[in-house]
């Protein structure tokens, strides 16, 4: 038991590339596995509306495990089609395998087919999940993989407890703020900062988010687009709206950010006028801004690179009390998630 909570863990720091990203759904991570415990697939859930980790996961096995691999016509990103394929043609591929998933299959029919159904059709070995479902609609994935006579072992970490806090906070207050900032090692924000990778993530989670809510100061100085042109394909057909703080209530409407189309940019000059009691949103900016906000914030992530300027850090004093949840490289920048209190929702 020892070895799958190492690759529990491992799932975990997988799952956690894709957080937020699969809002409203949970950031989930699946593994699968040969008789001699060696890696097949390593796959996470990376958008609603698309195949779950399961489905993705065991199409890479499939191709690993068969010589004749999904045919070319089937969209990886075509969850009925994927999901039918894989019930139709496993041909008990994966009798012998062992499948460790960060959250127990959902057992309902909503965006994509249940994952416990399809797992019950093929018939691994072995189920390993990280931490039950807690979701009145999606509950009771264990006891049919049970039903169909699958060994099933619940490991209940809290490391994947912690992975579903966004998806949590979401689901039972209607709401998800998430406060991002990007710093130097001497906590900087000021200028350009984030490197390629850590650029990508934020703009694919601009394709996600409800809206993005910036200071007005930044508007005026860094005079940003706020677009995700660095976005992978998958996040951009759409583009979340714009709120800018504002204590002035005049700006300038010639900002290169109320040029972008397909969004809308509105201007408040009080907090408690900001879209933040629906949806998720994220709040970009400085210290000064998580100050203002730190009442409405449910998580913390901080881009820190690898870089120094030859000035002292900006001061601030936000009180909020921040909880680590996990840290991820990405070339030259660190990423940190912080939950505001304690995890629970």
């Amino acid at each position: 038991m020892a070895l799958f909570h190492l690759l529990m863990r491992a799932c975990v720091r997988k799952a956690w590339e894709s957080q937020t990203l699969a809002l409203p759904n949970p950031s989930v991570a699946c593994m699968v596995l040969d008789q001699n415990y060696q890696l097949l697939s390593l796959q996470t859930h990376t958008k609603a509306h698309t195949p779950h980790a399961e489905v993705l996961a065991l199409r890479e096995a499939f191709n690993a495990l068969c010589a004749t691999p999904f045919p070319k016509e089937i969209d990886p990103l075509d969850k009925e089609a994927n999901y039918a394929f894989l019930a139709q043609h496993h041909s008990h591929l994966f009798k012998d395998c062992t499948i460790l998933v960060t959250l127990e299959p959902c057992n309902h029919f909503g965006k994509t087919p249940p994952c416990a159904a399809l797992l019950s059709a093929l018939k691994p070995k072995r189920v390993i999940i990280g931490a039950r479902e807690q979701h009145p609609q999606a509950v009771g994935g264990r006891a049919r993989l049970q039903e169909a006579r699958i060994e099933v072992s619940v490991l209940d970490l809290p490391e994947c407890s912690d992975l579903l806090y966004p998806f949590t906070r979401l689901h039972t207050r209607g709401v998800f703020n998430l406060f991002k900032i990007a710093t130097r090692l001497d906590g900087n924000y000021q200028g350009k900062i984030s490197g390629a990778k850590s650029l990508a993530f934020s703009h694919n989670q601009r394709g996600v988010a409800n809206t993005l809510i910036i200071s007005g100061q930044s508007a005026r100085i860094d005079r940003p687009l706020l677009n995700h042109r660095f976005a992978d394909p998958l996040y951009q057909d759409r583009l979340c709206d714009v709120a800018i703080l504002s204590r002035n209530p005049v700006i300038d409407r010639t900002l290169p950010l109320f040029g972008v189309p397909g969004r809308a940019v509105q201007l408040y000059t009080r907090v408690q006028d900001l879209p933040l009691q629906l949806g998720f949103n994220i709040i970009e900016g400085g210290w000064h801004l998580l100050e203002s906000l730190q009442d409405h914030i449910d998580m913390l992530l901080t881009h820190t690179h690898a870089s120094l300027e030859p000035h002292q850090p900006i001061p601030h004093h936000a009180h909020a009390y921040f909880t680590p949840l996990h840290a991820q490289i990405l070339d030259q920048d660190l990423l940190t998630w912080h939950s505001c209190g304690s995890t629970n929702p």
